[in-house]
């Protein structure tokens, strides 16, 4: 229970409108004699009454605030546990996301009734489909919403297990997400490659933050990072990873995520005996590009496998 005293609870909530209504059987146009099948059998679906594209900055918004949630903190109680040393600066981040957000809402609902009208224009002979299924300004605006709230927990006095057994849960929790984020990472960087670029290391050393900071959870992943961390200060600092410095991140992404890809590689490309390039190491300039994304369901409550031999 002393892990209480080192997390806070961070709930985050991002609202979205996606501009879809149900589709009804009037808005089709039918031809004599058609039959629908009844509705216990099939549903219409839904109709666009909205062009998708000028919603989507609301669903980016939404993934990046949940991206920068999990660079430090992990899933837990359908929030986030996070560090309480690293809440200041996450919630500094957040509210950069949620000014961003904000602008982005008040622009949309300005030309709210223009996108109405041009997604009219764009579906000729649909029109009194569309303006049947359109929202008010005032719906709309209430539908879109960015709210972040924090707290402290304590458990009841005489009802402590229930909450005992979601605390002893988060080492897991937070091992399931590295070893995501780890598979990601050799999917898109990796896989299927002899040597890496310098930025490979980043989302590494992302993992590896995350692990410090919630290292209390398991005192003992300490050795792992330290290692870890050894091994990436041994690599170049410019131009491409490959030979027997590929075969180390390779090992490092395989401790990772436990990939047997990756161990294949490690063992069997050779090491060079070879001095790492002394360069400056290049600024490590974070874009969104380079970030991998994870898209949470705070609902999910994942069923994880046993943590694998290589992280102790």
């Amino acid at each position: 229970m002393n892990i209480l005293d080192n997390i806070v609870i961070l709930v985050l909530s991002v609202s979205l409108w996606t501009g879809r209504k149900q589709l009804r059987e009037e808005d089709l146009k039918l031809a004599d004699g058609s039959e629908l099948p009844p509705q216990k059998l099939a549903s219409l679906g839904s109709k666009r009454v909205m062009d998708p594209a000028a919603l989507a900055p609301f669903s980016t918004f939404k993934r990046r605030a949940e991206r920068t949630v999990l660079a430090v903190g992990t899933r837990f109680l359908g929030g986030y546990a996070v560090p309480v040393e690293k809440l200041n600066d996450l919630m500094a981040e957040l509210d950069v996301i949620k000014g961003e957000y904000n602008t982005a809402r008040i622009n949309f609902l300005s030309e709210y009734d223009q996108a109405v009208q041009d997604w009219k224009t764009q579906n000729p002979g649909w029109e009194k489909v569309i303006a049947s299924a359109v929202e008010s300004l005032e719906y709309v605006e209430k539908q879109l919403a960015f709210r972040v709230q924090t707290f402290n927990i304590n458990p009841v006095e005489g009802h402590e297990t229930g909450l005992e057994t979601e605390i002893n849960g988060l080492a897991d929790q937070l091992r399931h997400e590295v070893r995501q984020q780890a598979r990601l990472t050799w999917d898109s960087s990796f896989k299927g490659k002899l040597e890496a670029g310098q930025k490979t290391v980043r989302p590494i050393r992302a993992m590896l933050e995350k692990i410090e900071g919630l290292v209390f959870l398991e005192p003992c992943l300490n050795e792992l990072v330290t290692g870890i961390k050894s091994t990436i200060a041994g690599l170049p600092k410019t131009g491409p990873i490959k030979g027997g410095y590929f075969a180390a991140l390779c090992g490092v992404i395989h401790l990772l995520g436990n990939i047997p890809e990756a161990r294949e590689i490690a063992e069997n490309l050779p090491v060079e005996d070879e001095p790492a390039d002394e360069a400056v190491e290049e600024p490590e300039t974070s874009t969104e590009s380079s970030e991998i994304e994870i898209i949470p369901d705070l609902l999910y409550v994942p069923q994880f496998e046993e943590a694998p031999a290589e992280w102790f």
